[in-house]
């Protein structure tokens, strides 16, 4: 564990809960679209489709980071293997 301060577990947290955020309002875009037939409707799910996948990588990777950060290995190393079963990471 690298000893982090309050302080840096709050920052950490804070950001994945932004991370959090984020995926969630897109995730609420999609849904909102889902019955869209209008081609400018159709590029913004798809648009917030893969930006909620994207959001998924970074929240994942993040998770790990932190997770390792903060010693609590078997639960980084859960998240790595999905991670990995998910391609997000190579096969170790």
């Amino acid at each position: 564990m690298n000893d982090m301060t309050d302080e840096e577990i709050v920052r950490a947290v804070r950001g994945i809960v932004a991370l959090e955020a984020s995926r969630e309002a897109l995730a609420a875009r999609v849904t909102g679209l889902r019955t869209a037939t209008a081609a400018e409707d159709l590029a913004e799910r798809d648009r917030c489709g893969n930006a909620m996948a994207d959001a998924d990588t970074r929240i994942l990777l993040e998770s790990i980071e932190v997770l390792d950060r903060l010693g609590m290995t078997a639960a980084a190393m859960a998240c790595a293997h999905v991670a990995r079963e998910e391609g997000i990471l190579p096969p170790s």
